[in-house]
């Protein structure tokens, strides 16, 4: 195991002697764009100043892990389609090492890219994301106590909200039920999570306006 498993044990231990959850800190949707989107406006170091110890530590674990993180996942795509695709895959791979220590957490991370259908693009359809969301829940139900499911509560709520999103554009009112209800229970799954960066990742998360579809509300 690398030096980081140990800091996060020691982080790990403060916690366990710590209130079960940290103080509300609202990161302005820039915790929840540090996990899933590529781009700017994503958490830094500066936005750690309101956050007591020792979660704040552990929030600066997660940026040093997500600055030197290397891709293990290998492909040669053929076309500009496919490497759009796969820089998603390895930035969900990103998100995964970056949260998540231990033995063999990489080679994980890499297995469930290279198996998840993930789509360079959803295109406006409910269908990609709930596809995303659907392989997630299977790797669930295989192996309950996989180390990847902290992450995998957050993705799958992060794609049913996208999913919902979607519908509700195109009006499918039974998609946006179920999805918007399944993405409430995994959130609720991440804030069950020891970990507490889990449970501040998906506060952030659900605070944000939107994560895939911009509501006309929202529009300039």
């Amino acid at each position: 195991m690398n030096s980081g498993f140990g800091v996060l044990a020691v982080i790990a231990l403060a916690l366990a002697q710590a209130p079960v959850r940290p103080p509300a800190v609202d990161f302005k949707g820039r915790l929840y764009r540090a996990v899933f989107v590529n781009g700017p406006d994503t958490l830094s170091s500066g936005d750690l100043a309101p956050v007591a110890e020792p979660v704040r530590e552990r929030l600066s674990l997660f940026l040093r892990r997500r600055v030197n993180f290397v891709s293990q996942y290998e492909s040669a795509p053929k076309d500009l389609i496919a490497a759009e695709a796969d820089a998603k895959r390895r930035a969900i791979e990103r998100a995964i090492v970056s949260l998540i220590d231990g033995e063999g957490i990489g080679q994980r991370a890499v297995a469930f890219v290279s198996a998840a259908p993930i789509l360079y693009e959803w295109q406006g359809d409910p269908k990609g994301p709930l596809a995303e969301s659907a392989y997630a829940e299977h790797v669930l139900e295989l192996e309950p106590s996989t180390p990847l499911a902290p992450f995998l509560y957050l993705f799958i709520a992060q794609r049913q909200r996208a999913a919902a999103e979607a519908a509700e554009r195109t009006e499918n009112a039974a998609i946006v039920q179920a999805a918007q209800a399944k993405a409430k229970t995994f959130l609720q799954k991440a804030r069950g999570v020891p970990d507490p960066i889990f449970g501040l990742i998906a506060d952030d998360l659900e605070k944000v306006p939107f994560v895939y579809v911009r509501k006309k509300a929202d529009t300039p």
